[in-house]
C-alpha cells in the first residue's frame, strides 16, 4: 500500500462521507475530468497488479475490487456533479450576459425618452413664441388698420 502513502490513491476515510467538503471546480470540466478519469486508471492499474501478485491475499484482493468499484462510482458521479456544476456556471454567465444586454437597452431607451422629451418641450417652446409673435402682428396689424381707418375718417 505504498501507493496510498504516495497520495496516488485516496484513503478510504475520505470515502466514508463522514464530513462535507466543499466542491471545487479549477479551471474548466475537461481538466477536471481528465484528473479523475487518470487517477481512475492509476487505481485501476494498481489494482490490476495487486491481482497478479501471487501474495496478496484473496481477503485483500476481494477489498481492492471493492475499493476500484467504490472509487469508479464515486469518480462517475464526481464527473456528473462537475458536468452539472460547469453546465449550471455556463447558463449563469449567459443568463448575467442576457441581463447587461438588457440593462444596456434600457438605457439606451431612457436616453432616447429623455431626448424625446426634451424635443417636445423645445417644440412647445417654441410654439408658444410663434403664438405670441402672431398675436403681437395680429395686433400691429389692428393697430394700423385703426390708424388707417381714422386717417381716412379724417380725410372726409
Amino acid at each position: 500500500m505504498n501507493e496510498i502513502e504516495e497520495g496516488l490513491l485516496p484513503k478510504r476515510t475520505h470515502h466514508a462521507g463522514g464530513g462535507k467538503q466543499p466542491l471545487v471546480v479549477r479551471h474548466s470540466g475537461d481538466d477536471f475530468q481528465l484528473e479523475v478519469l487518470e487517477r481512475l486508471a492509476r487505481v485501476e492499474a494498481f489494482s490490476q497488479s495487486s491481482r497478479n501478485d501471487s501474495r496478496v491475499s484473496d481477503e485483500h484482493a476481494q477489498v481492492t475490487k471493492f475499493d476500484l468499484k467504490v472509487l469508479s462510482a464515486i469518480g462517475a458521479i464526481v464527473l456528473s456533479v462537475a458536468g452539472y456544476v460547469i453546465q449550471d456556471a455556463r447558463n449563469s454567465s449567459r443568463l448575467d450576459a442576457e441581463i447587461e444586454a438588457t440593462k444596456v437597452r434600457v438605457a439606451n431607451l431612457e436616453k432616447i425618452a429623455t431626448a424625446n422629451t426634451e424635443a417636445r418641450i423645445r417644440s412647445e417652446v417654441q410654439l408658444g413664441e410663434l403664438r405670441e409673435g402672431q398675436a403681437e402682428i395680429k395686433r400691429m396689424l389692428e393697430q394700423h388698420e385703426d390708424e388707417s381707418r381714422a386717417i381716412h375718417q379724417g380725410r372726409r
